[in-house]
């Protein structure tokens, strides 16, 4: 299965060494959970077996989370104690900490939700958490999971040996269908009512450390959103902040992007994202594209998003076309200028010739 920024794929005893480096070696990871970490990678690579032998029974939902960005293996999730009588399943799921806090197990699970109410046809899923893991009780609850009750000191962690409440937390196929509706319902809203996006980045040197800023608008509401890179380009960083600003839309929408990058405005105006597309992700010269990693992610979403791309013109008169380069520049990561020289000058070249890309 797919999603904005994931393949949710079978796993395979090869994925061993980079799912003991990723999380199944990291106390953190298994602080609520019912197992400890591996210790040696010969455990994953055996349990890796077992779940690679368990595919030949057709009753097996259980999925490696890849993010396509890099192609990395970063969790798992599954549906387990599956009782196709009663058409129930049990929800077991867990993520490297280097990408916790982004959305990435809430997209997750909606897709498995998706895919055991719509193709599989599942009447109830359950779930249960630690009541003190904040973070999975977020993410049960954004995808629908209701509260149903609390187990009071219902298990020992493997962890600390601390007694810990477990929640309970279920949905019902009518609420499944019932959300879905209520989503849809939102998205023909924002596609009638539409999103404005302003975007820009920053760098300090060309490449070094680098900021990317952007303002969404929807309505009467506002989110500014910025972030940075100790190692980055200025192009990157634009193109980032287009990213940033559609990934945080939870219903896909009309959006109007409003950039001072040539680079980013052209490659979708012009059309040579698309052509890179096909010739798989080669210019003309059949040299890489560069910053293709980035480039992909950006063109997914446009097809999730009905988005339209406007160029402004960069540190002039556009109120919010500033205080994003402004978002941008405050998020560069400081860094230490070399003994005896001075800080790098900011790159305010956001016109961003793209004569190298294309």
């Amino acid at each position: 299965m797919e999603t904005a920024r994931l393949i949710l794929r079978p796993w395979k005893e090869s994925d061993a060494e980079e799912a003991f480096a990723n999380w199944m070696n990291d106390p953190e990871v298994t602080k609520f959970l019912t197992w400890t970490p591996h210790g040696d990678i010969s455990v994953t690579r055996e349990l890796l077996q077992i779940w690679e032998k368990e595919y030949a029974s057709p009753a097996v939902y259980h999925w490696a989370i890849v993010l396509k960005e890099g192609n990395v293996l970063i969790g798992d999730i599954c549906v387990v104690r599956v009782d196709a009588y009663q058409e129930r399943g049990e929800l077991g799921y867990c993520m490297g900490k280097a990408w916790w806090g982004k959305g990435i197990m809430t997209e997750t699970l909606s897709e498995v939700l998706r895919y055991c109410f719509e193709e599989v046809g599942f009447y109830r899923i359950d779930g249960t958490h630690a009541a003190k893991n904040i973070g999975s009780s977020r993410v049960m609850e954004k995808c629908g999971l209701q509260y149903e009750g609390t187990r009071r000191r219902y298990i020992r962690l493997l962890s600390t040996g601390e007694r810990v409440d477990i929640v309970q937390r279920g949905i019902l196929r009518e609420e499944y269908f019932a959300n879905r509706a209520t989503s849809e319902k939102k998205t023909r809203e924002g596609e009638q009512k539409g999103v404005t996006l302003y975007t820009d980045g920053a760098c300090s040197g060309n490449p070094g450390a680098g900021g990317w800023g952007c303002i969404l608008l929807y309505g009467e509401h506002e989110l500014p959103l910025s972030g940075g890179e100790k190692e980055t380009t200025n192009n990157r960083m634009e193109i980032m902040a287009v990213i940033a600003g559609l990934e945080r839309l939870k219903f896909p929408c009309a959006v109007t992007v409003y950039s001072d990058s040539a680079y980013t405005v052209n490659a979708f105006n012009e059309g040579w994202v698309y052509a890179w597309e096909r010739s798989g992700w080669k210019k003309a010269d059949n040299k890489p594209v560069q910053n293709d990693d980035l480039w992909k992610r950006l063109l997914s979403l446009t097809r999730k998003h009905q988005v339209t791309f406007c160029k402004v013109k960069g540190h002039a008169d556009d109120a919010l076309n500033n205080r994003c380069d402004a978002l941008a520049r405050a998020a560069i990561p400081k860094t230490e200028p070399p003994a005896g020289e001075g800080g790098a000058e900011i790159c305010l070249d956001t016109n961003n010739s793209p004569k190298d890309d294309v």
